[in-house]
This record gives structure tokens, C-alpha cells and sequence, in this order.
């Protein structure tokens, strides 16, 4: 209360170029009474790089985060597939990722995070054109967009077939690439015909856990006759189970993908009768029968002469 009451004037400026201290001085004591130093801003060229800096680490953080887990869960798949039996495969999953291929997954997520800030440097210098009048600028700009939104997705999913053959053989970044691809490039039908069925499934397992939720927030919020506005929160509720479908629905679509690599890795290593480690799969892929019946009534030998058969039949008819 008593220094609302006091006049205060400045006695004195001292600047030494960066900073500069003023002091005050009551008129009722006519001394200084207090002293307050303030700092110059100046703008520095170096502050959009440190920007740009910290965005791309903030980003590879994420990307490196997300490849950790595909990695671990494409391993206890790969695991389940070869061996069958294993205690905590995802725990187990993480440890081999942070113990032997921290830097696979870290030059994977290093590619895509640079591909990710150049889309965002693009999107900056868009915002700031939105009033431009050269609609050509604007056109290069959006198609820049669009090819590099392309390249972010064909990376992202050559990155997640590596992440699951290093999973599998425990490869470096470019022999897993190099690998997978030629893998993939072999098999493009059956490529096309999984992501396109898988695709439809899991689409249709979001929509339906969605609905669900919809559903389920619009019967419990009519039943309250206290309520009259029920859209938001409906709304609400199905924008959280979208989230959280997608977020459970992508293991299922990452099993999808190492199960068909482990497949079809089999298959190129898999010498003639041999049988195949998932019979259920093969028969699915192939479209073969297992001969004389359940596969557990068999003998080794009876079971690879079956093959045998089936695969002479499948070569005639070709």
C-alpha cells in the first residue's frame, strides 16, 4: 500500500550495449531505491535454424519411437512363426531392438524425418504464399507436396518390411532392405492381393468399432432425459475409439505383413516336398490340400509325398 503512494522517478540510464540499468528514486527520500537491469533483444539469422533443429529432432525422436515398436512387435511374430514358444515375446522384442539394432532403426527413422521436415518446411513457406497471387507458384507447391507425400509412404513402408527382415535374419539396415525388396518385387501379385484385402478387413474392423461406440454414446445419452445436446459428445466418443481402433488395428496390420514375409522367405529357401512351418498359411497362399486328411494322421513321409504330388499336378496344369 505504501508504494502506490510514493512518486518514482529515474535518476539514471547506464547501457553497456546489451544490457542497460536504470535506478529509481523516491521523491519522498531523494534517494535511489532501486535499480533494474533489462537486456537488449535482437533478432539473430541463427534462430530458424535452431527452429528447423529442434523440429527435425522432435521428429526423428517420434519416428524412432514408432520404429522401435514395429520392430519388437514384427519380432515376436517372426518368433511365434519360426519357433512357437517364447515368454514375453514383446518385452523380449524390445530388448533385442535396444541390444543389437538401435542403429538400423535409428538410419530408417533418420531418412523419414528428414522426408517429414522438408514437408513442413514446404508447408511454411505455403502458408506464407496463401495470398499470393501467382496461382503457378501455388500449383509447383502442391505438387511438390503431393510427390513428396508419396515418397513418405512408400518409405515408411519400405522402412517397416526391413525393420521386419532384420527382425527375422538380424541384418544391417541395407542388407534388410536390399533383401525384403527383392522379396517383395517377386511376389508383387501377392503384395497387391493381401494389401488390398487386409486393407478392406481392418477398414472394416474400424468402422464397426466406431459405430459401436456411436451407437453406444447415442442410446446412453438418450436415456438421460437431463441431456438435449447429445452430438458433441457422441462425436467425441467416436473420434476417441477411431484413435484407438487405429492404434490396435495397425499390430494386427504389422502381424499381416511379417507372417507374409516369413512366408514367402520360407518358400524361396524351401526345398521340393519339404513342408511348410504354417500349414494353415500355405494352404491359404498355395492353395494346397493336405493329403489323406489331417495333417496330424501323417508320417514326415506320406506328408512330403503329398507335396510332392500336389506340386507336380499344380506344374502340368500350368
Amino acid at each position: 500500500t505504501h508504494s502506490n503512494n510514493i512518486s518514482k522517478a529515474v535518476v539514471s540510464t547506464q547501457s553497456t550495449g546489451i544490457t542497460f540499468t536504470r535506478s529509481f528514486e523516491d521523491d519522498s527520500v531523494s534517494e535511489a531505491i532501486a535499480n533494474v537491469t533489462m537486456v537488449y533483444f535482437k533478432s539473430h539469422d541463427a534462430i530458424p535454424f535452431v527452429w528447423l533443429y529442434h523440429l527435425f529432432g522432435l521428429y526423428w525422436g517420434v519416428e524412432f519411437l514408432l520404429a522401435c515398436h514395429e520392430m519388437a512387435i514384427a519380432w515376436s511374430f517372426v518368433h511365434q512363426y519360426w519357433r512357437k514358444t517364447t515368454l514375453f515375446p514383446v518385452l523380449r522384442g524390445i530388448w533385442l531392438v535396444l541390444r543389437y539394432h538401435v542403429g538400423t532403426v535409428a538410419f530408417g527413422s533418420c531418412i523419414l524425418a528428414i522426408i517429414v521436415l522438408i514437408r513442413s518446411i514446404l508447408a511454411y513457406i505455403q502458408n506464407k504464399l496463401k495470398d499470393s497471387e501467382s496461382k503457378i507458384v501455388k500449383f509447383v507447391l502442391c505438387c511438390v507436396q503431393c510427390c513428396l507425400g508419396c515418397v513418405q509412404k512408400m518409405v515408411s513402408f519400405f522402412n517397416q518390411n526391413t525393420y521386419i527382415y532384420t527382425a527375422m535374419k538380424g541384418t544391417n539396415f541395407c542388407v534388410s532392405s536390399s533383401s525384403v525388396m527383392s522379396l517383395l518385387v517377386t511376389q508383387c501379385a501377392r503384395v497387391c492381393v493381401i494389401n488390398c484385402v487386409g486393407a478392406f478387413i481392418l477398414f472394416l474392423g474400424k468402422f464397426l468399432v466406431v459405430l459401436l461406440a456411436a451407437s453406444l454414446g447415442y442410446y446412453l445419452m438418450n436415456a438421460d432425459e437431463a441431456l438435449y445436446f447429445w452430438c458433441i459428445p457422441v462425436l467425441l466418443g467416436s473420434i476417441f475409439a477411431f484413435i484407438f481402433a487405429q492404434v490396435f488395428f495397425s499390430v494386427f496390420e504389422l502381424g499381416i505383413d511379417t507372417l507374409f514375409i516369413c512366408f514367402v522367405e520360407e518358400e524361396s529357401h524351401r526345398k521340393e516336398g519339404d513342408a511348410y512351418k504354417n500349414k494353415e498359411l500355405a494352404q491359404w497362399m498355395e492353395g494346397y490340400k493336405e493329403p489323406g486328411g489331417c495333417c496330424s494322421c501323417l508320417c514326415p513321409a506320406d506328408e512330403k509325398e503329398g507335396y510332392r504330388k500336389v506340386e507336380e499336378t499344380a506344374e502340368q496344369a500350368v
